[in-house]
C-alpha cells in the first residue's frame, strides 16, 4: 500500500514538467515529512511513561531542565584520565592512529545526557 501510493506521487510529480532539483526536492519531501514527524508526549498514568521508566530508569521529565551536558567524554586532551600509566607505555600518543583511535571512542561512547 505504501509503495502502491509512493508510486502514485512519484507519477504525479514526473507530469509537473519541473526542473531537476525541484522534481528531486518533491520526491524527498514524503521521506523528510515522515523524518521530522514525533509521536507524543506520555501522560502521567499512562502505560507508556511506565514502560519509559522501566526501560531508562528514570521518568520521562527528569532531564527536561538539563541545559548543558556536565559529563566529560574522552578526547585526545584527557584520555590519561581513561587509561593507566602502564598501559600508555608502550603507545604513541601523539600519533594519527591513536587519535584516531580516541575520536572513535569518543563518538561511539554517550553519556547519560546523549543516551536520551
Amino acid at each position: 500500500m505504501l509503495r502502491e501510493s509512493l508510486s502514485k506521487y512519484k507519477a504525479e510529480v514526473e507530469k509537473m514538467g519541473l526542473h531537476t532539483s525541484d522534481r528531486k526536492k518533491l520526491l524527498s519531501l514524503p521521506f523528510y515529512m515522515a523524518k521530522r514527524s514525533e509521536k507524543p508526549v506520555p501522560k502521567p498514568g499512562q502505560k507508556e511513561m511506565k514502560i519509559f521508566q522501566e526501560i531508562y530508569g528514570m521518568g520521562w521529565f527528569d532531564d527536561a531542565h538539563t541545559k548543558t551536558d556536565d559529563e566529560e567524554k574522552i578526547t585526545e586532551f584527557n584520555y590519561e584520565q581513561y587509561f593507566s600509566p602502564e598501559m600508555l607505555k608502550g603507545i604513541d600518543c601523539q600519533g594519527d592512529s591513536f587519535k584516531d583511535f580516541i575520536k572513535t571512542v569518543n563518538l561511539t561512547t554517550r553519556t547519560d545526557h546523549e543516551a536520551l
